[in-house]
């Protein structure tokens, strides 16, 4: 419901608790506790997913600027 920039910035706090929500934070502070290896190598994939979400909506926003400032022929702008 937020953009990825918030997102990222932001910590947000579901109130709601649900029996599977509550299984994944079991399972992750075990994982924590006996592989922590794995657990570094979970949040840095969440890191990066995250900053491949803002890299992605940076370059929609660039290339919906371009396309609205192109030349009436958008064929003649090659690096478009």
């Amino acid at each position: 419901h937020y953009k990825p920039e918030i997102a990222a910035q932001c910590t947000l706090i579901n109130f709601i608790a649900t029996e599977r929500g509550l299984e994944d934070q079991l399972l992750a502070k075990v994982v924590e506790l006996e592989r922590p290896d794995l657990e570094e190598k979970a949040r840095a994939l969440t890191a990066a997913a995250i900053n491949y979400q803002i890299q992605l909506v940076e370059l929609e926003d660039e290339l919906l600027e371009r396309l609205a400032n192109a030349p009436d022929d958008i064929l003649s702008d090659v690096p478009l």
